[in-house]
C-alpha cells in the first residue's frame, strides 16, 4: 500500500463552509486520507485525490512516504 507525505502546511481559511458529506462514497486508489483533530476530543477526515494526472501539480504537496 502506498503512503504519501505531506511536504507543506495545508491551511483552510476561516470562513471556509463545509457541508453535509455524502452517507456513502466509492473511492479508488488515487484517494488517500488522513485523520485531523482539531480538539482532543473530536477529529475528521481530509481526503484528497492524488491520480496520475495531477502528479506533476501535486508534487509540490506530496511524495510517496518510503
Amino acid at each position: 500500500m502506498t503512503k504519501k507525505v505531506l511536504l507543506k502546511d495545508i491551511v483552510i481559511p476561516a470562513g471556509t463552509v463545509f457541508d453535509t458529506a455524502p452517507s456513502k462514497t466509492t473511492r479508488d486508489s488515487s484517494h488517500y486520507d488522513c485523520t485531523v483533530g482539531l480538539s482532543q476530543n473530536t477529529c475528521g477526515t481530509f481526503t484528497y485525490c492524488i491520480d496520475d494526472d495531477s502528479q506533476g501539480e501535486l508534487g509540490e504537496y506530496f511524495t510517496e512516504l518510503k
